[in-house]
């Protein structure tokens, strides 16, 4: 017969949350160089963007703004 498949067990909530606070981190140090600088005012309207679907569970009257946008 066969063995049961196992997976391999899920990283907790803490280690998920640790690892994208990092990646965010890594970004803000990234846009942070001033060459990069100029950057900086797309990546605020993406991260409004981001908050606003997030907030709004990415609601049916929400998208069409966003999408306006892009």
């Amino acid at each position: 017969m066969n063995a049961p498949v196992t997976r391999p067990p899920r990283p907790g909530l803490l280690r998920r949350l640790a690892a994208r606070l990092r990646t965010i981190a890594g970004l803000v140090l990234h846009f942070l160089h001033p060459a990069r600088f100029v950057l900086a005012p797309l990546l605020i309207v993406l991260l409004l963007a981001g908050v606003l679907l997030w907030l709004t569970g990415g609601l049916a009257y929400v998208a069409p703004f966003v999408y306006t946008l892009f």
